[in-house]
């Protein structure tokens, strides 16, 4: 799948929506009913708004007894995405979005579903590895000489698969950069030992797991017990 096609295949079409000229009365019945926190608002098809409980009880306590309509609630409009958004494109606008879904529009502006910011994290995680699969390592190296080639090269010497890594500058004079690195090995003190052994300066790396700790103990004792032969 192409990382463009990341939000069409994370639409939900069946997402419950109203459009704005509904009683405010009946989507607060409903919204209650059915435990939806925040839903989509539309106006002739086009997403507009979305309406949260929150908006209900903003609303002067004569208004809550006469028959408004979403539309008169005076909702904050909100924008709408397309399905074919480049998933980094849309992750670097997820905080302007201040609502846990977002409404997705077709060419024509059409509205056709929605997506949460929950599933749309959930790509970004899978797609860098940051679940139990893998394990972190950090590196602190000068930004000017920083070559990566040489690094993966260090990594994968030490029998360590590389699945993705990112980076961040730790100075305003961006003299040294952090370069984040997501791994798998089968022995994760002897890649953080052989990349210290490389120069390589270890700014983080991930806690050894329970099993990790024990062979790396019962390697020790093996050792100690050779010693004292």
């Amino acid at each position: 799948m192409l990382l463009k096609e990341c939000i069409e295949d994370c639409v939900d079409r069946t997402y419950p929506f109203f459009e704005d000229d509904a009683l405010a009365s009946d989507v607060l019945l409903f919204m209650q009913e059915n435990e939806w926190h925040c839903l989509p608002v539309l106006h002739k098809g086009r997403a507009v708004a979305v309406v949260t409980l929150a908006d209900f009880l903003q609303l002067p306590s004569t208004k809550k007894k006469s028959a408004i309509s979403l539309k008169e609630m005076q909702l904050k409009e909100v924008g709408s995405i397309a399905p074919e958004e480049h998933l980094f494109d849309l992750f670097e606008r997820l905080r302007t979005f201040p609502y846990p879904i977002i409404p997705v529009s077709d060419e024509s502006g059409q509205y056709i579903g929605v997506v949460s910011d929950v599933s749309v994290s959930g790509k970004i995680s899978k797609i860098f590895h940051l679940g139990q699969e893998a394990t972190t390592i950090e590196l602190d190296l000068p930004s000017h000489s920083l070559k990566l080639s040489e690094v993966i090269a260090s990594l994968e010497k030490s029998d360590a698969t590389l699945l993705s890594f990112g980076s961040y500058f730790v100075d305003p004079e961006k003299e040294r950069i952090v370069v984040a690195f997501r791994v798998q090995t089968h022995d994760q003190f002897r890649l953080v030992k052989n990349m210290e052994k490389y120069g390589y300066s270890i700014r983080f790396s991930s806690p050894l797991s329970l099993s990790e700790y024990e062979e790396l103990r019962e390697k020790a004792l093996e050792f100690i017990r050779y010693m004292d032969m």
